[in-house]
């Protein structure tokens, strides 16, 4: 008795096989949505006892694919089941069923029956004055006469086969769906294959009344009730043909192996929980997830909860909650668990929930994934992301982060202190350069571990990149906690580093920053940190600086001074100035030293000590010093073209050590001397001795190509650097100029007189000229000249010039003998 959308309805079971379902292709079409297109079987069996047959239901299809609602039968559910007599089925939904056992009934008494319970439900009394039971018929063997004549011409009207054949094996009968299904089954006989294996092994006499046997014939399988009639050596066989029930049953068997084999084989732990009383099933694999040995634990959502890692188990009780309300269609989390060896196991689970018709949840079912090493590798990249790979210490990403929660925590609470220090490792790019790239990173770990040695542990050390890290020292009572952890670092830094089998010895500038009302961010503290850092580089190297905001101003100068700097070739705001170097013996010019001047649109004229630190790092004194060199040559023509008497006077230019990193420091000179028409021979180029000492191979190589093309060469500066002496007779030079340092003090009375006279007896002795530079009085003058000293520059005999003075100077005179400065300038600047 089926009821659905379609109202209320009598089927009479009568065929071996009914398929159930949405779809009009079934026997049986059910009227809801929530009804799969085939959702359940209905196979007739025969009990083996008695002889009569009976249902079995079947969730899914005949190809063991499960319905999605499934099936219950009396509030339980279940895959499959044989049916009993006012079994209350539920299909989905609004959909369901009783099943009623009739028997022995009329066609007529069926429907009064059938009428009766449509109406209401019949009671015991009801189908007592119906003269209908419920229960299975007795045994054949046992009806009265009566019953047997009313029932006579039962076997013709079967439409399933029945035949009668004596114990000796002679067919008496056969009715007509047996002559229908078998047509060669009397002229075989008992050698018909109906007959194989039982009939002829005699096992239908050992049975007391009923043998249910399986018979194949051709592709078709049926199941053979054997009923020996005692004392009448007849055996009644009813023929029931089950090769849809046999391959059901099949894809049923091979559906559950399947997901059985699924489950084994899979990496998954299944479980299954039942929500109305709690009980929860784990599979094996489930249970060796967490290290258990399979069957070992209780069958309760507790034995799962009480394992899951307390931080974790609220949200995972929370996301299984939100799927049961209906909030999410599926339910997903991600969790660690607790292993048998006290270790967590980071696990994936994810389910699904069942509801009943009335939406509520009772079994929720699904899997569990073990997902640690996904864990263990985003960890790894997330730790990558922030540590520096080679010294492992925190990256700037981290270290701003944390930076930034330092600042928070101080606005939070106001007392609080914390600093933040920028170091940087001296000469580190020599050791890189001279030890190899392998040396320097070992260099760089070794400083990372003993930077962290100097630290607490609430502090962080980060690497920057390069050779510059930065400290964070929170929670200090005061300032001098944090001056203090400098000079700890500066203190053991200064000892030996083993590099390469060699003891190698550096040193590291550091600058120290404060939170202020000036510095709010992150960027701004290290910002000041850094401007104190080479605050301290410039002082000396190897100390520690305090920002102030002096510095922050000065930053801000020089970096206008930049931007300024990078507009003045453009705007036409160099100038050239030119000073004269003469000849000691006979008081004549013999040549200029180039000097550079800026004039600024708002400051003025700048000397080279106002700007020349800063074109030096940023690179632009490259483009301003190739200018220079041009517009003194260009010069240098024009004079050579009005005065001719100044073509033997020769310019002098320096170079910077930049220069001599870049590859087209021969083709500009080559390009310049072209294109002003200057000869090679008038000019001389100036380099400082510490450029040669730097990069003696390729300075020497380089000196000696610009020798060859006829340029002169100054060793400018000479004495106040390395002090070169055994390299000195290497370098392709011409002329040794002495440092103003030498003269500024020279007198009788004074010792530069004697390292004057040394410089000078050594250059003459290696055939060098020598200019001294920064004469300012008669007395240096006379005792340069009585010292033997070949030239001389500086305000004793004239200032720099602009080139109209010059002009007027070639315009006065032939050649001008002994300029006398018509006032005293000091600390004059060249262009380096």
């Amino acid at each position: 008795m089926i009821e659905d959308r379609a109202g209320r309805r009598t089927i009479r079971l009568e065929a071996n096989t009914y398929t159930i379902g949405r779809h009009p292709s079934n026997s049986i079409v059910l009227k809801s949505p929530m009804i799969s297109r085939q959702h359940a079987v209905l196979l007739r069996i025969v009990d083996p006892n008695t002889g009569n047959f009976l249902f079995r239901l079947v969730d899914g299809n005949l190809e063991g694919k499960p319905s999605v609602n499934g099936i219950t039968v009396n509030g339980k559910r279940c895959q499959s089941c044989i049916l009993k007599h006012c079994d209350v089925i539920v299909f989905g939904g609004e959909v369901r069923a009783r099943y009623h056992v009739v028997a022995n009934v009329s066609d007529s008494t069926f429907t009064r029956y059938a009428q009766a319970v449509q109406i209401d439900e019949l009671s015991e009394e009801d189908s007592t004055r119906l003269g209908v039971s419920w229960e299975p018929s007795a045994d054949i063997a046992q009806l009265s006469e009566e019953q047997l004549l009313r029932l006579s011409s039962f076997p013709e009207l079967s439409p399933h086969p029945i035949l009668e054949i004596t114990t000796a094996g002679r067919i008496t009968y056969l009715n007509p769906a047996a002559l229908q299904c078998f047509p060669d089954l009397e002229t075989q006989g008992c050698a018909h294959p109906l007959f194989r294996g039982w009939f002829h092994s005699g096992s239908w006499a050992k049975a007391e009344q009923l043998t249910l046997e399986e018979v194949t014939v051709g592709d078709r399988t049926y199941e053979v009730t054997i009923h020996l009639l005692q004392g009448s050596q007849l055996i009644r066989c009813y023929i029931t043909d089950i090769t849809e029930r046999k391959r059901s049953e099949l894809a049923l068997r091979i559906s559950e192996e399947r997901y059985a084999l699924a489950a084994e084989g899979a990496n998954d732990g299944l479980w299954d929980w039942q929500i109305r009383d709690r009980s929860m099933y784990y599979s094996p694999r489930w249970e060796l997830l967490i290290g258990e040995t399979p069957g070992t634990l209780q069958p309760t959502i507790e034995e799962w909860w009480r394992r899951v890692h307390p931080e974790d188990l609220e949200r995972l009780r929370q996301c299984m909650k939100e799927h049961l309300l209906g909030t999410h269609p599926h339910f997903e989390c991600e969790f660690r668990i607790k292993h048998a060896d006290g270790s967590y196991r980071w696990m994936r689970s994810r389910g699904k929930a069942l509801r009943d018709e009335k939406g509520q949840p009772y079994r929720m079912a699904g899997s569990m994934t073990d997902v640690t090493q996904y864990h263990l590798i985003q960890e790894q990249i997330l730790h990558d992301a922030l540590h520096d790979a080679m010294t492992g210490l925190p990256n700037r990403v981290l270290f701003m982060d944390r930076l930034t929660q330092a600042i928070t925590r101080c606005v939070r609470r106001p007392n609080s202190l914390f600093a933040v220090l920028f170091l940087d490792v001296d000469r580190f790019k020599v050791i890189n350069d001279s030890l190899g790239h392998l040396a320097g990173d070992q260099l760089l770990i070794g400083i990372a571990r003993r930077l962290t040695a100097c630290t607490r542990a609430e502090d962080t050390v980060a690497r920057l990149g390069g050779d510059e890290f930065a400290i964070l020292l929170e929670e200090l009572r005061n300032p001098a906690q944090a001056i203090e952890v400098a000079k700890r670092i500066l203190a053991t830094l200064s000892r030996p580093f083993l590099l390469a089998g060699r003891e190698v010895f550096t040193s590291a500038s550091i600058g120290i920053a404060f939170p202020g009302e000036d510095s709010k961010t992150a960027e701004d503290l290290l910002r000041d940190a850094d401007t104190a850092m080479y605050r301290a580089k410039s002082l000396g190297k190897s100390r520690y600086e305090v920002f102030s905001m002096t510095m922050r101003a000065q930053s801000i100068a020089l970096m206008q001074i930049e931007t300024d700097l990078r507009r003045a070739a453009e705007r036409k705001e160099f100038l050239v100035y030119y000073q004269p170097i003469v000849d000691l013996s006979t008081r004549k010019i013999v040549g200029f030293e180039t000097l550079l001047r800026w004039q600024h649109p708002e400051r003025g004229v700048l000397s080279p000590a106002e700007f020349m630190n800063v074109a030096e790092e940023t690179g632009l004194i490259l483009p301003i010093s190739w200018w220079v060199m041009a517009e003194a040559c260009r010069q240098m023509q024009r004079w050579a073209k009005v005065f001719p008497h100044s073509r033997a006077l020769s310019i002098s230019v320096n170079l910077s050590g930049r220069h001599f990193q870049q590859a087209d420091l021969l083709p500009n000179l080559r390009a310049i001397l072209s294109e002003t028409e200057f000869p090679a021979e008038r000019l001389r180029l100036e380099v400082t001795e510490g450029i040669l000492i730097d990069n003696k191979e390729v300075a020497i190589a380089t000196l000696q190509e610009i020798r060859a093309m006829g340029i002169g060469l100054y060793m400018d500066d000479f004495g106040t650097g390395y002090s070169s002496l055994s390299y000195l007779h290497r370098f392709p030079v011409d002329t040794l100029k002495i440092d103003r340092t030498f003269i500024s003090t020279l007198n009788r009375e004074q010792p530069s007189a004697t390292i004057v006279h040394t410089i000078l007896m050594l250059a003459h002795s290696l055939r060098l000229k020598v200019v001294a530079e920064g004469i300012e009085t008669r007395e240096q003058y006379q005792i340069l000249q009585a010292l033997g000293c070949n030239y001389g520059q500086g305000y004793f005999f004239a200032r720099p010039l602009s080139a109209e003075q010059v002009t007027q100077l070639f315009a006065s005179q032939s050649l001008p003998r002994l300029i006398r400065p018509t006032t005293k300038e000091h600390n004059p600047h060249r262009l380096h």
